[in-house]
């Protein structure tokens, strides 16, 4: 049952977008039947203020193709529209978010769900870093290029957007200069100068912009890309523990951005925009709200490559580490489903559950293999008796069996080694 943002948007993954019907319009949730007209700046001043306003307001989603109907002064998510393919270019909503709002926000995604006749456009807002306001070109009022001396704060308000007025815009940028303890005409130079730098496709963001200390490093890094098609910096850079990360847009127009990922011990990285979603997304799914990245881990070259790494848009899968998940591979299936997988790894640690299923006998090999999986939801997981039973059938052909084959070879010349306390999971969790 659909009933939150987090329900809301597994619905969509899931690609029914009809389970968000009779849904009601509210702080974290907007519907519209029909696109963006992005041909006209009217709609594209709109879109910003839409998208902007979420990441101000803890984060949300925007589901386009969908119709509402008024009740009690709400709108409920009434039918499914449906759009088709050709009327909705995601690569360009993708683009002008970056393009109009400041600081561009991180982990935002566009994509499709649904099946034909009733595919819907989803804009998910995950909720930003604390104390960052997000802001857009004031509106003009008439057509043209926003202006890059002019800043407007977009507000979520329950099921409505506004904007932010003037007197709290000042009373902001007053504790600011209270809080900077500089003077005053200098501070407020400063603060509107961050404000702005950004507010159009003429924005003036440096690479590296955000971490005064490792600045001159990934400016170094982006030299080193520079054939891969980086252009300008779409945000500031911002840290990921150790790392550093910076959002920058593709030279061309129209192409797939990048995400700068710097990990102290590894070439620098390029990951073409697609891919790093995905990433993000993978990481999403960790319980306790925990950060994607910090959960899934960020890339991990080859071993044996010190060279400067591009991974491009139609890349299939990436290694990644550096997580609380542990060494994984996120691979892309057939369907263009993206799916992280543990990668196994061989130690001769022993843990506490060492002596489960053995305590007591002295075994001349002891050959286990033990796997801890994360899982957003353990409270879904059952091992059935017929899953166990095709467990047990098919351990005779498993790398289990011939690992132990392998290793039988030489212990006294014994063809196999005395098998003592096989366990297997049961219960759920």
């Amino acid at each position: 049952m659909v009933k939150d943002l987090k329900s809301a948007l597994a619905a969509l993954d899931a690609q029914e977008p009809g389970s968000l019907l009779g849904l009601r319009e509210t702080q974290w949730l907007d519907a519209k039947a029909a696109p963006y007209q992005l041909a006209g700046p009217k709609a594209v001043e709109e879109l910003a203020k839409d998208v902007a306003a979420f990441a101000n307001g803890g984060g949300g989603l925007i589901v386009i193709g969908i119709a509402t109907r008024p009740e009690h002064d709400e709108e409920v998510l009434d039918r499914i529209v449906g759009l088709d393919p050709a009327a909705v270019n995601v690569d360009q909503i993708r683009k002008l978010i970056r393009q109009w709002i400041t600081p561009a926000p991180r982990g935002a995604r566009v994509g499709w769900s649904g099946a034909d006749g009733e595919r819907v456009v989803f804009i998910d807002v995950p909720e930003q870093a604390a104390g960052t306001l997000f802001v857009v070109p004031a509106p003009v009022g008439k057509p043209g290029s926003p202006r890059t001396d002019t800043v407007a704060v977009p507000m979520r308000d329950g099921d409505s957007t506004h904007w932010l007025p003037r007197a709290e815009i000042q009373q902001l940028l007053s504790a600011g200069v209270r809080a900077s303890g500089v003077p005053t005409a200098q501070a407020l130079t400063e603060l509107v100068r961050k404000a702005v730098s950004a507010a159009g496709p003429d924005g003036g963001l440096r690479v590296g912009q955000g971490l005064p200390d490792r600045e001159r490093e990934m400016r170094a890094a982006y030299e080193q890309l520079a054939g891969a098609g980086l252009g300008r910096p779409a945000g500031e850079a911002w840290a990921q523990g150790p790392a550093a990360l910076q959002d920058l847009h593709h030279e061309l127009d129209g192409e797939p951005g990048w995400a700068l990922c710097l990990v102290p011990g590894r070439p620098p990285a390029a990951v073409a925009e697609p891919l790093w979603q995905a990433i993000v997304e993978a990481g999403r799914r960790a319980p306790g709200g925990q950060d994607p990245l910090a959960a899934v881990g960020l890339p991990r070259l080859p071993a044996d490559s010190d060279t400067p790494w591009v991974i491009p848009a139609d890349a299939r899968s990436v290694d990644l580490d550096g997580g609380s998940w542990g060494a994984g591979r996120l691979s892309c299936s057939s369907r263009g489903v993206w799916r992280w997988q543990p990668l196994p790894r061989f130690s001769l640690d022993q843990g506490r559950s060492a002596e489960t299923g053995t305590a007591g006998q002295t075994p001349a090999l002891r050959l286990r293999a033990l796997v801890n999986l994360p899982w957003a939801e353990p409270d879904a997981l059952e091992v059935s008796k017929p899953r166990r039973t095709l467990l047990e059938q098919q351990l005779a052909h498993s790398a289990m069996a011939g690992a132990v084959t392998v290793l039988s070879r030489g212990v006294n010349g014994a063809k196999w080694p005395q098998i003592i306390g096989l366990g297997w999971p049961h219960g759920r969790g």
